[in-house]
């Protein structure tokens, strides 16, 4: 059975393994971590995920700028890439953004940090194309 690739950019080794873990048992999916953001657009370039996963670190700064920039990195590497934000829910400015962003089409959905491993998995498996859409999707991005 081919599996999709999910790429999860987590700053949470811990959190990253354990949604890696979940993941890769519900048996369509295959997911690997990036630990920093700057190394994202490269593995999205290298890796071509199916989708990818980025957490809004909870952190002083430019957190949540720094996490849309990663976003957009990916998409420009892997254009067919869906992407799918981790944001924690307290933070008003964050949850703003995140409707923001997908209402501007840089990623396609988002998460709470709270949810469970088994909706992470769900809302995954949600925003994939069934195998064999994936296909054309890549020809209609290729030069004709």
């Amino acid at each position: 059975m081919q599996k999709r690739t999910v790429m999860l950019v987590l700053c949470r080794k811990v959190m990253a393994g354990f949604f890696i873990e979940h993941v890769n048992k519900s048996g369509s999916m295959e997911a690997f971590g990036v630990y920093k953001f700057n190394e994202a657009k490269n593995m999205a370039s290298v890796r071509q995920p199916a989708l990818a996963v980025v957490e809004i670190p909870e952190r002083p700064g430019d957190a949540i700028l720094d996490a849309l920039d990663v976003c957009e990195d990916i998409r420009e590497a892997s254009p067919a890439c869906k992407i799918v934000l981790i944001c924690p829910e307290q933070e008003k400015i964050s949850v703003e953004a995140c409707q923001k962003a997908k209402s501007r089409g840089i990623i396609d959905d988002y998460v709470f940090y709270d949810c469970s491993a088994e909706y992470l998995a769900s809302k995954l498996e949600s925003l994939l194309p069934p195998l064999g859409a994936v296909l054309p999707l890549i020809d209609d991005l290729l030069p004709k």
